[in-house]
């Protein structure tokens, strides 16, 4: 047995070897606290690495000072691809419909430049008077899914990144996060789809924007558990703006998904791997996956 952990937004300028440390450590910990540690019986574990892919080629670009310069630069494709996600994120993050219309008529945007695109502006600057380093992780995810779903050769250059991992034959846990759920996915779909299942005892997704109905959409039907998936396991904090549906469930991704839509990660970050990690339940989901 083996496992593959791939990373999702904002990893641009590190490595697999990174990611490999900063996860394993935080899950070392976790089963120091509530052992035994399984890592041991596996026979390797890798991290996936497609972060400075996927940002060179994602379809927004969003400047860390200024997340509403960010949505000025987006496509009008991006814009209605994100309108909905972003309102409901903004909505979630504490930014009130009041504040939005409010930014809605001091908005100025070039004349012809996509119908949705002065709302998500309206949005982008509601959001940068509430929490500027949330705002930006937000554009940044969905302007990378957005890419990633919404652009072939986005998709099939990060997808030739990450395949190698799941060529193998040896069964694998897959633990994936934020974006990197949509990958795992789309990698688990096609190999199931292909003849060429690669079987995984349990596959976790943690923080994941699956829900969000523009990403999901994304996917042809059947939107199930893939059959090579023997266990989903899914994880959200109530806060992570990203898992707008804290839940996957049968109303989008069929039944037989494990959710565990209560993980706290404290207020500082959400969204963190690091707290996910640290959720004693989902360790203990990884080690009944290891024999």
């Amino acid at each position: 047995m083996r496992m593959i952990l791939v990373h999702g937004i904002n990893q641009q300028g590190k490595s697999s070897q990174k990611i490999l440390e900063s996860w394993l450590e935080r899950l070392r910990a976790t089963y120091a606290l509530h052992g035994p540690d399984p890592l041991g019986r596996l026979s390797r574990i890798e991290a996936a690495y497609y972060g400075d892919k996927l940002d060179e080629l994602s379809s927004v670009k969003v400047k860390d000072q200024a997340i509403a310069l960010g949505a000025e630069e987006a496509t009008s494709d991006f814009d209605e691809f994100a309108v909905d996600a972003l309102e409901e994120m903004a909505l979630r993050m504490g930014v009130t419909p009041a504040k939005i219309q409010a930014e809605e008529l001091v908005t100025v945007v070039p004349q012809g430049a996509g119908i949705h695109k002065k709302w998500v502006k309206a949005v982008a600057r509601a959001i940068e008077t509430v929490s500027p380093l949330r705002g930006t992780l937000a554009l940044r995810v969905l302007g990378q899914a957005h890419a990633y779903i919404r652009n072939q050769h986005v998709h099939d250059e990060v997808n030739k990144l990450v395949r190698p991992l799941f060529e193998d034959d040896e069964p694998a846990i897959v633990v994936s996060h934020s974006l990197g759920t949509i990958v795992a996915y789309s990698l688990l779909r096609e190999f199931a789809s292909n003849g060429r299942p690669r079987q995984s005892p349990l596959l976790v997704t943690l923080g994941s924007p699956l829900g969000i109905d523009s990403v999901r959409k994304g996917f042809s039907k059947p939107r199930v558990r893939p059959d090579n998936v023997q266990r989903w396991v899914n994880g959200a904090d109530p806060e992570d703006f990203v898992a707008l549906r804290s839940e996957l469930t049968n109303g989008n991704f069929g039944s037989g998904i494990e959710n565990y839509p209560d993980i706290e990660n404290g207020h500082e970050d959400p969204h963190s791997i690091i707290g996910y990690l640290s959720d004693p339940r989902i360790a203990k989901a990884i080690a009944q996956a290891i024999p």
